[in-house]
């Protein structure tokens, strides 16, 4: 099985990483397209040993699964220069907020295409990745990859406000935990591991509700903060941020 990636940006370094820590891949089994000499150099190295080259069909030519892992204005530069006869018998896979199957189609005729939107943590396979109908042997990948599940080409922009922008929102949220450990005097690197953990923890005994309730026991330190969070609106803002990152999309 051989794997095309167009674009080797943050999205194509972690697909990469992914394709190879899942075994779906071995050395040589990865074509990548870049303008950028630096980024077809970094797929040349550990852990990725990809094939680059600047020549969208070279990859095509190349792969059975092609993934486009760039922005829909870029797509939309390079789609007419694609030779649509490579395209027989290939697959191709993008990763494309915005791009819906009618506008894919559009540029790329009548081939075969999934959507899917992945989030970064995929370069661990430990990711989340939504993906619409495709071959069981594609679904396997994916499923290497990390949480995969089928979803209806309407919820991938949804899989991204809420897994693949999550990930962003969640990031801000442990740094801003850890920045109140340094508003009370604690050093970044003690905070950090201090958050870090914390979290870990939370995520580790599951059942979220059910934590709250254990912790913030009535009249209790943990029940003045949770009640300070839930009085300003926190889970409400939190609600909103996944609806903007959707909304822009949209």
């Amino acid at each position: 099985m051989k794997f095309g990636i167009i674009g080797f940006g943050n999205l194509g370094h972690a697909l990469a990483a992914g394709l190879m820590k899942s075994s779906s891949a071995g050395a040589g089994d990865i074509y990548v397209c870049d303008n950028s000499e630096q980024a077809r150099d970094d797929s040349k190295g550990e852990p990725y040993f990809a094939l680059p080259s600047d020549d969208q069909n070279f990859v095509v030519a190349n792969a059975d699964y092609i993934f486009l892992t760039i922005k829909s204005n870029v797509f939309e530069q390079i789609a007419p220069t694609i030779d649509k006869g490579l395209l027989k018998d290939k697959t191709i896979i993008s990763f494309m907020a915005g791009v819906d199957f009618d506008k894919l189609h559009s540029f790329l005729g009548d081939c075969s295409i999934v959507r899917a939107m992945p989030s970064l943590a995929i370069a661990a396979c430990e990711g989340v990745i939504g993906y619409t109908a495709c071959s069981d042997d594609l679904a396997t990948v994916f499923h290497k990859l990390g949480y995969a599940f089928e979803t209806a080409p309407e919820n991938i922009e949804k899989v991204m406000a809420f897994a693949s922008c999550g990930l962003g929102f969640a990031a801000y949220l442990i740094d801003a935990f850890a920045s109140a450990g340094i508003e009370m005097g604690f050093s970044t690197e003690v905070s950090t591991q201090i958050a870090t953990l914390t979290f870990k923890n939370a995520v580790d005994r599951g059942h979220f509700a059910e934590t709250v309730k254990a912790v913030a026991t009535p009249g209790g330190a943990t029940e003045q903060g949770v009640l300070h969070l839930s009085g300003n609106g926190v889970p409400e803002m939190i609600k909103q941020a996944v609806q903007k990152a959707y909304e822009r999309m949209a």
